[in-house]
């Protein structure tokens, strides 16, 4: 890491997104701490995306790409992310999806940690959640996320939900130039947030800037959809979790963890396999035996 000022760029990948694609890019324009380069790569957008972008001049960076329809929606984002990431020089490299925004203190608080702990290999916080017209939802997206020690949360609970979208996603560049580009041959359908934040846990730590700090759009025919995620039960979300968490960890020589040790997956199907009156004591015994197994901060 450079001795002098953190340079920060902003990752933007964008398909057909013309309804979102300027709220999304103002908000980088509009933060307290401006970003030293935005970086916003178009996958061969047939709406009016290119327009948009185009007519921010040089405050943006333009990468325009044909769309290869050969892969999937989400080895496409992959590729976007890795090429506007090769474009751009930023030691503090932020994502942000093009249906999304960052609200104007984004960047100012997560480079604030940085400056007190400069070693962390990501940084995430807390999002707001809205339709896909801009209505909020309703307050915070997974709030409960926070983790003084992620990997140690993990392996303590054999679970990995701990982490957000890619929209709250920040990394330091030596990480990213060592993670990219993804490699999907796993088969796990893992999704590109999960997949750098389950590396960047085992590469080293994870800081959590508390409060809400960007805002995810929920649209039924995203990316989450496309891939399956939001067609899954919750037992079912939980044992692919595991086995995406497991597939890298693999790769990169670390422990496996269990889904027999899990024990929100042992309450999950309780809920959905035992009648009420059994379940009841069963699940309260066992998220007792969980919230002692995780490390929320003080």
């Amino acid at each position: 890491m450079n001795q002098a000022t953190p340079t920060v760029a902003v990752l933007i990948t964008s398909y057909n997104a013309a309804p979102w694609l300027r709220e999304c890019v103002d908000s980088v324009l509009a933060q307290t701490r401006p970003p030293d380069e935005i970086v916003v790569y178009d996958d061969g957008s047939t709406d009016d995306s290119l327009a948009i972008l185009r007519s921010y001049g040089n405050r943006i960076r333009l990468i325009s790409d044909a769309h290869d329809h050969s892969l999937k929606g989400i080895e496409c984002q992959a590729r976007g992310i890795h090429r506007a990431f090769l474009a751009s020089s930023g030691d503090h490299v932020y994502l942000l999806d093009s249906d999304d925004r960052h609200l104007p203190d984004h960047i100012e608080r997560y480079e604030a940690l940085w400056r007190e702990k400069p070693d962390l290999v990501m940084i995430q916080g807390s999002m707001g959640l809205i339709d896909i017209e801009g209505r909020r939802l309703r307050g915070l997206y997974h709030a409960d996320r926070e983790q003084r020690d992620y990997r140690r949360a993990i392996y303590r609970s054999h679970d990995t939900d701990f982490f957000y979208p890619t929209t709250a996603l920040a990394f330091r560049r030596d990480f990213l130039a060592a993670s990219l580009p993804l490699d999907f041959s796993d088969g796990t359908g893992a999704a590109i947030d999960a997949r750098l934040s389950y590396a960047a846990v085992l590469a080293g730590d994870i800081g959590f800037v508390r409060g809400e700090t960007a805002v995810f759009r929920y649209r039924p025919e995203s990316l989450s959809t496309a891939i399956g995620i939001r067609g899954l039960t919750r037992v079912e979300e939980t044992r692919l979790r595991l086995r995406q968490f497991n597939a890298i960890a693999d790769r990169l020589g670390e422990p496996r963890i269990r889904l027999w040790r899990n024990l929100t997956y042992w309450q999950q199907l309780g809920r959905q396999t035992l009648p009420a009156w059994l379940a009841a004591p069963f699940l309260r015994w066992k998220m007792t035996r969980y919230q002692k197994l995780t490390t929320p901060p003080a």
